[in-house]
């Protein structure tokens, strides 16, 4: 039996491709969500401090800078000391902070040398005409900064502005720090579930396994000698199924074997009657032999000796053809032996003269058998000659000439029946062979003829074929030869 095809992707790979792509989407968009998530929670809570940060510094600067108004501070010295309590901030570790006027000049800085510069820029201008906290991402000396500004102003009048610049790269640091715990949890999960994905297709198709391993060993024999599965779900459904489908087969495949062997008994015995005419013709000569033999001893029983050689003679020529007759018409399995060539070919055109008696068919052998054997059953090869050569004589309505041609080529033994009658229609030539397929009229022919030939051919690991001619009808058998 030959060993089952692989597939290139079986059940169980499937299932764990898919599961594991799902797994994959499924962890990505977790990750992308939870991610995206913290960030956007980590710059809320930025925004919220820096917020809160200048929210709380704007009132003591707002007054700082009416004190200074009103002359009872020196000028810019509660202004810096609020802006290095902004820069000292431990946990928003601000980048700079700075105090303007209505016109952007620079009151304090963290960074002295910058000190009475204009800031003309649209931040700065925004800053001073909003009502509210203003939060804007901008680049500072190379680097993401958050810059958080509150206008000073009480009751509509406007002092100036504070801005406060906190750096992102402690926020990025998080980040990263979060994607990569999220990419090593997707990938520890997607692992596990790979793991149990492996476990559980390996669980549910090694079921399916054992079926088809089950269907590769099932031949005619074993039909209905399938267990039925104990399971109670899908898959045992399937086996138990599969069970009663053998049965069912197995009883079909009985049934038409019965048939069929029914069908070629009845081919047999319909061709041992075509020859039953030419089978009489042969006895009645042997038989008025021994009757003329028989007169003559009856007159002159001393001439017994004489006679009794004859009479053995003709009664061994009568029982030789009555078990070729009996041999030709019994069924049975293939029983192969060493046959002669020579003596094959005899037998052959010994019981294609009976079927052709009393016809006017010119039965003709060409060719030589060279001194070779062959392992055969020959009762079958002639029967599978005789259907050919009948099938000839059908075709030649009774009238015409048949050519029997044997030879060896190479490791084959060959022999072809011709005929030089209408020869086979091309568009039926794909279907001669096929099972009750027949041109005859009705009652005439049962249509397993050449399919019993052939199929008896192909039990010898033989061939039989139709040979494209130019008129008539050839039909070629090749056998191997065997030593």
């Amino acid at each position: 039996m030959s060993s089952p095809v692989k597939p290139l992707y079986s059940l169980r790979t499937k299932f764990m491709l898919f599961a594991c792509s799902l797994v994959v989407l499924i962890s990505v968009a977790w990750g992308s969500w939870a991610w995206t998530h913290e960030r956007q929670m980590l710059r809320q809570r930025l925004e919220d401090a820096g917020t809160v940060l200048v929210s709380s510094m704007a009132i003591p600067i707002i007054n700082a800078l009416l004190y200074e108004e009103l002359g009872l501070v020196s000028e810019g010295g509660l202004l810096d000391n609020f802006v290095i309590d902004i820069m000292d901030n431990p946990q928003l570790r601000p980048a700079y902070a700075l105090v303007t006027d209505t016109r952007g000049k620079i009151l304090a800085h963290s960074q002295i040398n910058l000190f009475g510069e204009i800031m003309a820029d649209s931040l700065t201008r925004t800053v001073l005409a909003a009502s509210s906290v203003v939060v804007q991402q901008r680049f500072w000396q190379g680097q993401k900064i958050l810059d958080v500004g509150s206008p000073l102003a009480i009751h509509g009048k406007r002092w100036g502005g504070l801005r406060i610049g906190l750096p992102l790269a402690p926020l990025q640091k998080q980040l990263r720090a979060l994607a990569v715990r999220i990419i090593s949890f997707c990938c520890l999960f997607a692992a596990g579930a790979l793991l149990l994905f492996f476990f559980v297709g390996s669980r549910l198709t090694r079921p399916l396994r054992g079926l088809a391993q089950m269907m590769e060993r099932v031949d005619g024999e074993q039909f209905a000698q399938i267990p039925e599965s104990r399971r109670r779900d899908e898959l045992g459904l399937l086996q138990n199924s599969f069970s009663r489908m053998l049965k069912r087969l197995h009883k079909s495949e009985r049934e038409r074997d019965e048939s069929i062997g029914r069908l070629l008994e009845n081919e047999r015995l319909v061709t041992t009657g075509q020859i039953v005419a030419g089978v009489a013709h042969e006895i009645n000569n042997p038989l008025a032999g021994i009757s003329g033999a028989l007169a003559i001893l009856q007159r002159k029983p001393e001439m017994l000796e004489r006679y009794l050689p004859l009479l053995q003679n003709e009664v061994e020529r009568i029982a030789a053809i009555v078990a070729q007759l009996l041999d030709l018409s019994r069924a049975g399995e293939l029983n192969k032996e060493a046959v002669e060539l020579q003596t094959l070919t005899d037998e052959i055109m010994r019981i294609c003269h009976l079927a052709t008696k009393g016809k006017k068919i010119d039965l003709q052998l060409t060719g030589q058998a060279p001194a070779l054997s062959i392992r055969c059953d020959s009762r079958k090869i002639q029967q599978v000659i005789l259907n050919l050569v009948i099938n000839a004589a059908d075709a030649l309505d009774n009238c015409g000439q048949i050519r029997l041609r044997s030879y060896v080529e190479g490791d084959d033994f060959c022999f072809q029946v011709i005929d030089n009658g209408p020869g086979v229609p091309d568009q039926l030539k794909q279907q001669i062979f096929t099972p009750f397929f027949t041109t005859k009229a009705a009652g005439k022919g049962t249509g397993i003829g050449l399919a019993f030939s052939l199929s008896t051919i192909e039990k010898h690991g033989g061939v039989l074929h139709l040979l494209e001619t130019d008129s008539g009808a050839c039909f070629e058998i090749r056998i191997p030869l065997e030593s």
